[in-house]
This record gives C-alpha cells, structure tokens and sequence, in this order.
C-alpha cells in the first residue's frame, strides 16, 4: 500500500469556516486555470522547426515539456507558502511532509532527483509538482529512472495526477502508479501498484487497484516510461513503458479538473531517493500542420499527406507521447525535409 502523501497543497491547514469561503472561490480558480492552459499553449514567437526552400514550418502551440537538462540552482521558498521553487524550473514547485529540512530536490546531469534524507518512523514524502494545471482527458508522461534497492524499509517512486483544486477544497484525490521497493525476511521486493486516492488532507484512503512484480516488466535504458490518463470520475488508464497496465471506465473517484502532476518520493525507515529524466503532458488528436498551400504535400514517416483547407494532420499517438522521422514540405517544385520530433498535440504554421 502506497503512502499517502498529507502535505500536498503546499499551504497552511483551513479552519471549516475558511474552506466554505474557498470553495465559493473555486469557480474562479477553475477559470484561472483554465487561463493558465491557455497562456501555456497560445501562439508564441519561436524558432522554426524546419526551414529550407520550400518554406519554414513554425511552431505555434509548443508542447508542454519539461527536460531537466539544465542543472539547477539552490531552491528559495515561495512567500506565504510552504512551498519551494527550484530555479531554472520556475513552473514547478517542491513540497512534502518530509519538510524542506529533510526533503530536497535538485537536477544534475540530466536527471531530476527527489529525496528524503534521513530515514523516519512514519513515511515521510517530497515532491516536485506542475505549477500550470492541464484537463482532464491529457496524457501525462514520465520517463523515471530505475529507483534503488533498500537494505530496510520502504522506499517508493511516485507518479500522480492529482485535483488541482486542492488549496481551495482540502481534498487530494488522486491517481498514482507507483514502484514500492522493500525487504521481506530480508529478501528484496520491488511491486508496481497502481490505484487512486481520495479525502481531505488528514484523513484521506488509498484504493490498489493493481499489483504487478517489478520483474514483469523490464526498465528500457535503465528507464520507466510512466503514462497516466484520466477523466476524473470514472476512466482511468495507466501505461508502462508503452505496456497498458490498467484500464477501466466504471470507477467513482471524483477528481475535479483541472489537474497537476507530482513527480515523488516516499520513504519509510529508510533514507530514499528517485530520479526523473523528463515530464510531457499532451493532449490527443495529432501534430496539426496550418497554412499549407492547396498544391503542397507533407511527407512523414514514408507516408504522403495532402492539406485540406490547408492542414495536414499527423498521426502521433498521446499515449506515445512523441514520434521521431522525417518530416518534408513539397512545395512549388521545392522541398524543406529534416528529421525532427514531434508531440501529440503540437501546432505548426507553414511560412513560405
């Protein structure tokens, strides 16, 4: 049984009366939120994806990935909140019941790590979580690294998707597919559960709804390549390095979008740590090619595309999350081709 992290909305515990005031509030969190997604996926100025002598194509709704490529900097506390940043990273934020004192977060050499220090009695967590919430219905990826063996206790990697109105309501239901390494009569065993939690923050349950042996499925490259879907009432679907690993539509779990995702460690009698390479969360319906001549003809994979009211849409899989080929533009007798790698749900603008 995973642990239940209790220190998740980074703020101070409401009194009742408080919470009845949130909650009025709520609509208006939701439509900030909403904002959010937008400003996160609104038309920017950036560089072209291809350029060459039939055109350029530019990227107008850029996916929403997050790379740890970039070593990170000492972390500072949000004011008014329990909350930590981990500069360059400034749309995530840190947070645990392990406390910033036995919690930390940090990037080096490509990888994310998310820790607790020192072992405790009772489990104990540390998280880094998304800043700008995504709906219900998008693919939210992760690609962790194989966690460690325990020589005792209990150590857990941890991928949720989680309300993100948890501030406003005290709730923290949640999905989770997790990687529970422990010792049994002194005999190491790693077991995959995947479940989703409900309730306020002190008083909430856990509900298992799969167990797999680490053995059954293998890392790819050292990697786990952890997917999560959800509506948030009855649909969840989990994915394991590309393997469905749970899938049902007749649940009640009652997560209210918009959501967030939480890339975390727990620990239990034992010092713990885990790492993550990267985070994607897409939606579905394809890489969208917009402006394209009525004459032109887009190449990928092999495969000829023609536009229709000048767009061609091009299968990438959400559940994949990303595809990788050759893309080519054809036309007025010219071609501009790379190799590129395209998200599910990007938007790209042909420029001639």
């Amino acid at each position: 049984m995973p642990a239940i992290e209790t220190s998740r909305s980074g703020r101070l515990r409401y009194r009742p009366m408080e919470r009845v005031f949130l909650a009025a509030v709520m609509v208006i969190a939701l439509a900030v939120a909403a904002w959010g997604v937008w400003v996160e996926r609104r038309p920017q100025v950036t560089a072209p994806l291809l350029r060459g002598p039939a055109g350029s194509l530019v990227p107008v709704a850029p996916p929403v990935v997050t790379e740890f490529d970039q070593d990170s900097q000492a972390p500072h506390q949000i004011q008014s909140s329990t909350s930590w940043l981990l500069p360059p990273y400034y749309q995530w934020e840190a947070n645990g019941s392990a406390g910033a004192k036995l919690g930390f977060v940090r990037v080096r050499g490509g990888l994310l790590t998310v820790g607790v220090k020192t072992a405790t009695p009772e489990f104990r967590g540390y998280f880094l979580t998304t800043r700008n919430p995504f709906p219900a219905g998008w693919y939210a990826h992760t690609w962790a690294v194989s966690p460690p063996a325990v020589t005792s206790g209990v150590g857990e990697l941890v991928f949720a998707v989680q309300t993100a109105t948890t501030d406003q309501t005290g709730l923290i239901n949640y999905v989770f597919v997790s990687l529970v390494t422990t010792r049994v009569h002194g005999k190491l065993r790693s077991t995959w559960e995947i479940g989703y939690a409900y309730g306020y923050e002190q008083n909430a349950h856990s509900v298992i709804l799969k167990k797999i042996p680490e053995s059954a499925i293998q890392p790819q490259n050292g990697m786990y390549h952890l997917v999560i879907w959800t509506n948030g009432s009855t649909a969840y679907r989990a994915w394991i390095n590309g393997v469905e690993v749970y899938g049902s539509s007749g649940l009640r779990m009652q997560i209210a979008p918009p959501f967030d995702a939480y890339l975390e460690v727990q620990e239990k009698n034992t010092a713990y740590a885990v790492q993550y390479r990267r985070f994607a969360v897409v939606p579905t319906g394809g890489v969208v090619l917009r402006g394209l001549p009525a004459s032109a003809e887009v190449l990928w994979k092999g495969r000829a595309y023609r536009p229709k009211g000048g767009e061609v849409v091009l299968p990438v899989s959400a559940q994949a999350g990303e595809a990788s080929g050759h893309l080519a533009i054809l036309a007025n007798g010219k071609e501009t081709g790379g190799d590129v790698t395209l998200w599910a749900g990007e938007e790209l603008t042909y420029e001639a």
